[in-house]
């Protein structure tokens, strides 16, 4: 069987190996391991992530049309979406000559699925997609149908301005234009299966299929490392939806009744510049180090040398970074989240605070 993949993935300074990127790379490697005849093709952007992860695939670069000012959300989405159609295009002689028997589409974002759709279209091959999660948070919201005015009020509470806000909810409706014309999926959770069910998919199509660590690895980082260093950590993408800025307003408290607290952010975005900023304005630049994005061995040894991982995050659709987090032996605090609650709620040492509501 020969796959062919679409593995659109922002700059790093965007997002440093976010869950999705991970699960890919651990997903290529299971498929690449000698015991199954499956060939790989991978079109992805430069820089590349995978040229140097493994010899068992064929990996194809493509540039993007133009570079964004990572600062500059809309030019970033823009460009990402002309990459897509540059891809279809860079894909038609690699369909001439290897011949592919399918389509795999590693993430749901509007940049994977548009050109993985537009292949499919081309080729009449059978589209595989991987689904991690759609920007709702409540069980209450299952009751409702997307919308275009339920996405935007979503993002706007989130905190983007009515532009961002605007496109991102465009950008989530045409993706799930897109998802309902797939053929197969894989789904990170139940509650995101639901999702798909409410779309129209139908339960046969969908396989449940969650997210797991390496504890070996995690630990062989994190040993002699017992000394704690920091009171509180987060990891994640530096953006609106992972609660950030709460984060910030919360540990303020903290520091007005513990002077000496000490928080690590970990991780890149494209709200970085603004997030420094408010530690600033908030007066914290002693209590919290924003180390941007680490490589996972750096990250395991923050992690292990910290006393509880805090997770604010909105929108999740499994928490990669609460299952490492909790394998380096930290105790998490969370919002109770569906995705969060049905994965980690039997783990005593997760701590749920109230269920958000968008």
């Amino acid at each position: 069987m020969r796959i062919f993949s679409i593995f659109f993935h922002p700059d790093r300074k965007i997002t440093f190996l976010g869950g999705a990127e991970k699960r890919f790379l651990k997903f290529l490697k299971f498929l690449c391991n000698g015991k199954f005849k499956v060939e790989v093709l991978v079109l992805e952007p430069k820089p590349s992530l995978l040229n140097k992860e493994s010899g068992s695939f064929r990996v194809f670069s493509l540039n993007k049309p133009f570079k964004a000012n990572s600062s500059s959300l809309l030019l970033d989405y823009l460009s990402w979406i002309l990459w897509s159609f540059k891809a279809v295009a860079f894909s038609i002689p690699i369909f001439a000559r290897r011949k592919p028997d399918l389509i795999l589409s590693p993430n749901n974002t509007l940049p994977n699925v548009l050109s993985a759709f537009l292949i499919k279209l081309l080729f009449k091959k059978p589209l595989y997609i991987i689904v991690h999660h759609f920007d709702i948070t409540s069980q209450e919201s299952e009751k409702e149908n997307f919308s275009l005015t339920k996405f935007l009020k979503n993002y706007r509470k989130v905190g983007y301005s009515f532009s961002a806000s605007f496109f991102k909810a465009l950008a989530s409706i045409l993706t799930i234009s897109l998802l309902k014309r797939g053929d197969k999926f894989i789904s990170v959770s139940e509650f995101t299966a639901r999702w798909l069910l409410r779309l129209g998919v139908k339960r046969k199509d969908i396989l449940v299929s969650g997210n797991g660590v390496d504890l070996g690895k995690i630990s062989s980082f994190c040993q002699n490392l017992h000394s704690k260093v920091f009171d509180g950590v987060f990891v994640g993408r530096i953006s609106s939806e992972k609660g950030i800025y709460n984060l910030v307003d919360a540990w303020r408290i903290v520091v007005s009744r513990w002077k000496e607290a000490r928080l690590a952010i970990v991780g890149e975005g494209p709200e970085l510049k603004t997030l420094k900023k408010k530690i600033q304005d908030s007066k914290l630049e002693r209590n919290v180090m924003v180390f941007g994005g680490l490589p996972d061995k750096k990250m395991y040894k923050i992690l292990s040398r910290s006393k509880i991982f805090i997770f604010p995050s909105l929108f999740e659709g499994w928490g990669l970074a609460v299952a490492e987090a909790l394998a380096c032996g930290l105790p998490v605090i969370c919002y109770e989240i569906p995705a969060l609650k049905e994965v980690f709620g039997g783990v005593k040492v997760c701590f749920f605070c109230f269920s958000v509501q968008l």
